[in-house]
């Protein structure tokens, strides 16, 4: 029963990398049409954070560092790309 905890665990995980990697396609996307810095390549450290703490998980491992490191840096890029997409100015 002690699987099931450490299957979802690993899936949420994915699921999160993948959505993390939508924000980076939107973050591309609207870097090339409309031409402002949006810094969409660090969308990519959250997901390799994610999908490390995923595998540590299957693994046996503890890797709620790692994605506690990565939500906090994803909330921080995702407000980022929202006051760039926006207009916000600093």
């Amino acid at each position: 029963m002690a699987h099931i905890g450490i299957v979802l665990e690993a899936y949420s995980l994915i699921l999160a990398s993948a959505i993390t990697f939508f924000l980076f396609a939107i973050g591309r996307f609207y870097q090339l049409k409309i031409g402002r810095e949006t810094h969409y390549n660090w969308f990519l450290v959250p997901v390799i954070l994610f999908l490390s703490s995923a595998s540590l998980c299957v693994l046996d491992y503890e890797g709620i560092v790692l994605a506690g490191l990565g939500a906090v840096l994803l909330i921080i890029l995702t407000i980022m790309l929202y006051n760039t997409m926006m207009g916000i100015e600093k």
